[in-house]
């Protein structure tokens, strides 16, 4: 990469001109490349220096984003083409570069139940089959191939796996990242949310949700209204500093589900998994209900507006008798 340029205060008009295309030439060269990142950072480099260069920081993009579209994979392409379909240039772009391809050996475990998963896999081909652990043997739940999507629901919704996944055989497979999505809002806005779509529309959700359905609550819940301030745990098992405040909707002997605001998605994604410890009020008439407990983060779900539920598995149960006590407040 070039040095930065000179400051334009700094440079005659026909030197100012020469650099801006100079900029330009190297920018071009590496997109025929397809060094994008580094074409991109010379690109907001030209930006900062001239931002009234406006022919040249308008065409500059313009060879970024045709680089970029005559270096995809067209079998790749092919295989995902209802995705692609319902993209522009640019997002359908912005999609594929954020992809890592990958091979998995035979018999390799990609996913395991009650572990998080950050990641959404587009199998290309091989097969793999979802199973889960039933007393000492597994079931298998689904198998899938070429054209499948693995790992969406956990993607989607921020949460645990709920089954485990293993190739049967060796798998081409590419993955989203879903750190690569952050600055999507910026950068292709409804980009994510297509993405979304077509996950609820091509993936096997309905397995997933049976699986969900399996292991629902043992216990009943109760809905309540009362305010929760959770302070993350260390691996030591100590409290930290860390803290947010929710409001919590329903309880039962084994879990709990609670509200709250937060700004930013990769914030929310990363109290998955995460051990807390909660304080919870809750209005009884006239007194007040206070107790504590403590458990697992094991779903986070985005609502409109920044707003997510925590869904969260105590490590112990709740006594009996707060239960009751709950018990009548939602009667």
């Amino acid at each position: 990469m070039s040095s930065h340029p000179a400051s334009p205060n700094q440079l005659s008009a026909e030197d100012k001109t020469q650099e801006v295309q100079r900029l330009f030439n190297e920018i071009q060269s590496l997109a025929e490349k397809k060094d994008f990142s580094r074409a991109e950072e010379l690109r907001e480099r030209l930006i900062e220096f001239d931002p009234m260069a406006l022919r040249q920081i308008i065409d500059s993009a313009e060879i970024i984003e045709k680089e970029k579209a005559e270096g995809i994979d067209h079998t790749h392409l092919e295989l995902w083409d209802s995705l692609y379909q319902t993209l522009n240039e640019e997002e359908k772009n912005g999609l594929y570069y954020c992809l890592t391809k990958l091979t998995v050996p035979a018999k390799q475990k990609i996913l395991t139940q009650g572990k998080p998963n950050d990641r959404l896999y587009f199998i290309e081909s091989g097969e793999v089959v979802i199973y889960k652990p039933q007393g000492e043997k597994n079931v298998v739940v689904a198998k899938l191939g070429s054209g499948d999507l693995l790992g969406e629901y956990t993607f989607t919704t921020i949460s645990l796996c709920s089954a485990s996944v293993l190739s049967q055989t060796e798998v081409q497979m590419r993955c989203l990242e879903s750190t690569a999505t952050d600055d999507w809002e910026e950068k292709q806005p409804g980009l994510y949310h297509k993405l979304v779509t077509f996950c609820q529309n091509k993936g096997h959700m309905n397995d997933i949700a049976r699986i969900q359905k399996e292991q629902k609550r043992k216990f009943r819940r109760h809905k309540i209204e009362g305010k929760v301030t959770a302070n993350l745990l260390k691996t030591d098992g100590t409290v930290s500093d860390a803290h947010f405040n929710g409001s919590i909707s329903d309880i039962s002997r084994d879990g709990t589900c609670f509200g709250i605001h937060c700004s930013k998605r990769k914030t929310a994604r990363a109290i998955l998994a995460r051990n807390l410890v909660l304080a919870v009020t809750v209005t009884l008439g006239k007194e007040e209900l206070n107790f504590t407990a403590t458990g697992k983060v094991v779903r986070v779900s985005f609502h409109l507006r920044n707003d997510y539920s925590i869904h969260m598995h105590f490590n112990e149960l709740l006594p009996q008798g707060i239960m009751a006590k709950l018990a009548v407040e939602d009667s």
